[in-house]
């Protein structure tokens, strides 16, 4: 029977799929948020485009929150 071993190449890969994917998400978020608020700036009363603009500030900032208390707890 063979055996495979877990090797750090495997895991530094992986790492950086995540990292390159959470980036893309990120660049997509910020596509999506431009968009919305060129057209919010059009139609000023439309509040549903704000509410849209809100919730994807608020999954922009996620991340960073995150850091921030990941940082906090290890000091």
């Amino acid at each position: 029977m063979l055996k495979r071993g877990y090797t750090v190449c495997r895991g530094s890969i992986s790492v950086l799929e995540t990292v390159t994917d959470e980036k893309r998400k990120r660049e997509d978020l910020k596509a999506k948020r431009e968009l919305l608020f060129k057209r919010y700036l059009r139609h000023p009363m439309d509040t549903h485009l704000s509410l849209e603009i809100k919730s994807i500030d608020d999954q922009l900032a996620e991340p960073t929150k995150q850091v921030k208390q990941k940082t906090r707890s290890s000091n």
